[in-house]
């Protein structure tokens, strides 16, 4: 039972980090293009949406990584 729900923490946190990785991904393209219109506003926004996209890639990568590690639990 507290396999089972350790598992299902897992993927939980998992898909969350998708998601937040797939937002993240999408505001990054958004403002990606203030380089185009030479706007700093725009460009200060790329520059956060920037470091939030690669701090959830990071994220992803490492529940990736615990959960191959912990696949036993399945």
């Amino acid at each position: 039972m507290i396999e089972k729900n350790i598992s299902n923490s897992h993927l939980k946190k998992k898909a969350q980090s998708k998601l937040a990785l797939s937002i993240s991904f999408f505001g990054l393209i958004l403002t990606s293009t203030g380089y185009l219109y030479h706007s700093k506003g725009v460009i200060f926004l790329f520059y956060i949406f920037n470091f939030v996209f690669f701090y959830n890639l990071i994220i992803y990568f490492f529940l990736k990584k615990l959960y191959l590690k912990t696949n036993h639990y399945k």
